[in-house]
């Protein structure tokens, strides 16, 4: 009997402890989503034939992730803030890319900050610059997908990126109106002597208005002291800038409209001039209830000042056709056609999924099409 009311003791203390641990996790969310699909891809039409890849069937991960964040109330409207996020990228290859590189954790935004409806919050970790988290009014229309037309090394939004080593500063919205700041730091510039400043210190200032359906905005980014361009493979360089416009506008019939336009400029060293190269977008899309459309079309303009010349030749555009259906609030299937096609000396890929990257040849023209599902969390 003795044994029997300690035990009863045991459970109770450990119910009664566990209602008082429960609401200090209360303001813990797991959250993200997992996506993968069916699709065939190839490119053909490079320079270098050999470098053209036969058309493949492939099961491609859809930009999977998990994360974790949550606050403190620090009292007088300042709470702490974190975050923790990780790719679950080719999960459905044991988590190893085709490069043998295995996931790991907080490869993603992932931060510590402060936080007041007032000033807004101040972060410092590896997260999204200003330039592309502000500049995002949702002009691409294969998201997530090997559709996708954003990013560094894709044909839209070149001058985006995560940026590591970083602290950022986002304003609290006014009247619509909302801006950043973000700045990353050269932490191995000392012992760098390579001339490719690829941890080079950075700076993005952007600004996002919003007003009922309409988004209007514009960025700048600049890496300084950067070395070599990948674009621009004849030239060396010292600071790399950006500037972008975006506008879009959604109308209550669920019609989207969008464009945007990014002009890059880059120090030349060992050429008389700077290069120069633009990119643009256009997208409508409609919804239909649980189902909607997308179609976009995007083109990287001449490298002007080409230290070769050929500055029609690192021209290159891209067509993307994809549609949803809900499921329910949280799965999604889609569908989606793309095609890159690039001039004799541009080799643009998609942002995400890309094909053969290490290998795709200059001309190369890679498209895809497929269909896949996504449950998020």
């Amino acid at each position: 009997m003795k044994q029997l009311f300690a035990n009863k003791q045991i459970m109770i203390a450990a119910v009664v402890a566990g209602a008082f641990a429960a609401p200090a996790m209360a303001d813990v969310t797991i959250y993200g989503f997992i996506s993968a699909g069916v699709e065939s891809v190839k490119a053909t039409g490079a320079t270098d034939s050999a470098k053209d890849v036969k058309a493949t069937t492939r099961i491609s991960d859809g930009n999977s992730r998990i994360g974790f964040k949550g606050n403190e109330d620090l009292g007088n409207g300042l709470k702490a803030i974190w975050q923790v996020e990780q790719s679950l990228r080719h999960f459905e290859n044991g988590g190893t890319d085709e490069n043998g590189n295995t996931a790991t954790f907080a490869t993603r935004n992932s931060f510590v900050g402060i936080e007041s409806a007032d000033f807004g919050k101040v972060i410092l970790g590896n997260n999204d610059t200003a330039y592309k988290s502000l500049t995002d009014i949702g002009l691409n229309a294969g998201i997530n997908t090997t559709a996708d037309n954003v990013g560094s090394g894709a044909i839209y939004s070149r001058g985006e990126t995560r940026l590591k080593n970083s602290v950022h500063y986002f304003s609290p919205t006014f009247a619509g109106f909302k801006a950043g700041v973000s700045y990353g730091v050269d932490e191995t510039r000392a012992n760098d002597t390579s001339g490719d400043r690829t941890n080079a210190q950075r700076l993005s200032i952007a600004g996002n208005y919003t007003l009922g359906g309409l988004q209007v905005a514009a960025g700048w980014d600049r890496q300084y002291d950067k070395g070599d361009y990948k674009a621009a493979t004849t030239s060396n360089g010292d600071d790399t800038d950006f500037y972008k416009l975006t506008a879009g506008y959604k109308f209550a019939t669920g019609t989207f409209v969008g464009a945007g336009y990014e002009w890059g400029r880059f120090d030349s060293t060992t050429s008389g001039s700077n290069l120069k190269q633009d990119d643009w977008t256009v997208m409508v899309g409609q919804e239909f209830g649980a189902a909607a459309i997308k179609l976009s079309y995007s083109e990287v303009g001449a490298l002007k000042h080409a230290t070769d010349g050929n500055e029609d030749d690192y021209k290159a555009k891209q067509w993307v056709l994809a549609g949803t259906y809900d499921l329910s609030k949280r799965t999604q299937l889609y569908a989606y056609g793309t095609k890159i096609t690039n001039n004799s000396r541009q080799n643009v890929n998609f942002g995400v999924n890309g094909i053969a990257t290490a290998s795709l040849g200059a001309g190369s023209n890679p498209q895809a099409f497929g269909i896949g599902m996504k449950h998020s969390f």
